[in-house]
């Protein structure tokens, strides 16, 4: 791993419904693992918060999801673990039903790709990511 460490993905204050990716955390060569913490600290109003985060194979061009954490009107804090690590067999590559891993998929980048629906007050989301 030539860059490990604790980095933030996203601490965003959630307002307008939207859908929008997060810039990329990049020069993650070598990453093997990561476990991810998804901090959701309601405000008011809202409907629906789904945080993606992503990676990528190909310098960003393609993005692949790796966890998905869903929220709706009530704080909460969610954690995944991925691992790079794992034997899997050939399959066709589908995006995550809520709450959903996609182990064994880590590339050089980390992004969170953001989906809100609603319109939130006072409530911020973030995303860490701890790599190694």
């Amino acid at each position: 791993m030539d860059n490990p460490g604790v980095f933030t993905l996203s601490a965003l204050q959630i307002d307008a419904p939207k859908t929008a990716l997060v810039d990329w955390t990049e020069d993650l060569d070598g990453m093997s693992a990561v476990t991810l913490e998804a901090s959701f600290q309601y405000g008011s109003g809202g409907a629906g918060c789904s945080a993606i985060v992503v990676t990528s194979l190909d310098h960003g061009q393609t993005q692949i999801q790796i966890a998905r954490f869903d929220f709706t009107t009530a704080s909460a804090i969610k954690t995944a673990n991925v691992s790079g690590l794992l034997s899997k067999a050939v399959a066709a590559y589908a995006d995550l039903a809520a709450e959903g891993v996609n182990d064994g998929l880590l590339g050089d980048r980390l992004a969170v790709k953001l989906i809100t629906t609603g319109t939130y007050s006072g409530t911020v989301l973030s995303v860490r990511a701890a790599v190694r």
